[in-house]
């Protein structure tokens, strides 16, 4: 791991310095050449004139027709809108400059060279062997291959960085969906308290601070604790049946929690809230909620049903179920399974969601602009409310 690590910070610096790709990629090219020249061809005896005709290629023809194909004819194909009768004009005109300057190179060049160095005869037919001119065609060839690909692997990252600022932004929105939402149906079940004067105030004032406490501290995270989830839904659940009293009949079963389960915040609450925004809010008499929570392998199982009036409208559940479809379809997406059932009486949610783990000993995040003055807030409160009913 460490290796591999140590080769893709290498890879990358490369990739981040022009000059030293370009470099790293003719040092490349000229050693091929000059083994070539000396040991495939045998067109020189010696490495150090293998070198130095590789040299004269690089600089001389090599070079000049790679960089006018990269420079002068591939930008034509990336384009917007490509005219390819001008791309096929540009690739002939490269194709026939890149195979006279090769034969100027041979002909006027290495021939000449190679026949006073050796004191052998000037062979000038060789110059119109496409051998000779082949290397050029695949050093051409190879760089063209690597700039493209470089180009298409740029634009992929750019095209997944879009899609990740995107995602961000919309699972930004559907959050600041949740919390005003949630937040305005408590503090109507605190306002409907406090007109009958109830002795029941304080102890919805202190399930409030906790549920309070939950979205400012972890409604942001990207995993809260599945234990937390649940306790924040016992208490939403208490506050709720403080509110109709008698008339709901509220059945919670959920199992104990594993210590490292984790998922995303705030995802179930709204399915609770639709429960009893849409069956016993609507509802004229006794109404009825059932939430079960269970295990399966390392999917959490999700089951609310809650009666309603025969005449409701058969809606999808309004926000809350709109919103939590929409961050499945983005946090867990292929991991998870949602399906309603509506009845003349009764409507029925059932999630399966995969359950992600928890990193070990990983304390609450806490952002910059929480500091000790929080902190001495909620002893101030605790004293302050005495009464606590249990979870």
């Amino acid at each position: 791991m460490g290796m591999a690590q140590a080769i893709n910070r290498v890879l990358r610096q490369i990739d981040e310095r022009r000059v030293l790709r370009h470099a790293l990629f003719w040092l490349v090219v000229g050693l091929l050449e000059a083994a070539l020249l000396r040991y495939k061809c045998v067109f020189v005896y010696h490495a150090g004139l293998a070198l130095l005709f590789s040299l004269v290629l690089v600089l001389c023809a090599f070079g000049p027709a790679t960089y006018a194909l990269l420079y002068g004819v591939l930008p034509e194909l990336w384009a917007e809108q490509p005219r390819y009768g001008r791309l096929l004009l540009r690739a002939l005109g490269w194709l026939s400059a890149a195979s006279v300057l090769s034969y100027a190179v041979w002909a006027w060049g290495l021939l000449p060279l190679r026949a006073a160095v050796a004191a052998g005869p000037l062979e000038q037919h060789l110059a119109l062997s496409p051998a000779m001119h082949l290397p050029l065609l695949l050093t051409a060839g190879a760089a063209a291959g690597l700039w493209g690909y470089r180009r298409w692997r740029r634009k992929e990252l750019l095209n997944e960085q879009l899609q990740q600022e995107n995602y961000r932004a919309e699972l930004q929105l559907l959050q600041a969906q949740i919390h005003p939402h949630f937040l305005f149906n408590t503090l109507n079940n605190l306002y409907a308290l406090t007109l009958r004067q109830s002795d029941e105030a304080p102890r919805v004032v202190e399930r409030l601070r906790a549920l309070l406490h939950f979205v400012v501290e972890q409604g942001h995270a990207p995993l809260v604790s599945l234990r937390d989830e649940v306790a924040l839904l016992r208490n939403y659940v208490a506050l709720e049946q403080l509110r109709y009293g008698p008339r709901l009949t509220v059945v919670f079963e959920a199992p104990a929690m594993p210590a490292r389960a984790g998922m995303a915040p705030l995802l179930l609450l709204p399915l609770v809230e639709n429960a009893f925004k849409h069956g016993s809010a609507e509802q004229v008499g006794a109404a009825r909620i059932v939430i079960r929570l269970g295990l399966d392998a390392d999917d959490l199982i999700c089951s609310i049903h809650n009666s309603k009036n025969a005449d409701a409208p058969a809606g999808a559940g309004g926000i809350g179920l709109s919103n939590v479809r929409q961050r499945l379809q983005l946090l867990y997406p292929g991991q998870h399974q949602i399906g309603v059932e509506v009845r003349p009486d009764t409507f029925t949610v059932q999630l399966r969601l995969r359950l992600r783990e928890l990193e070990a000993a990983a304390p609450p995040r806490r952002r910059a602009w929480q500091g000790a003055g929080r902190r001495r807030q909620s002893v101030r409160m605790r004293a302050t409310l005495a009464h606590r009913i249990p979870a």
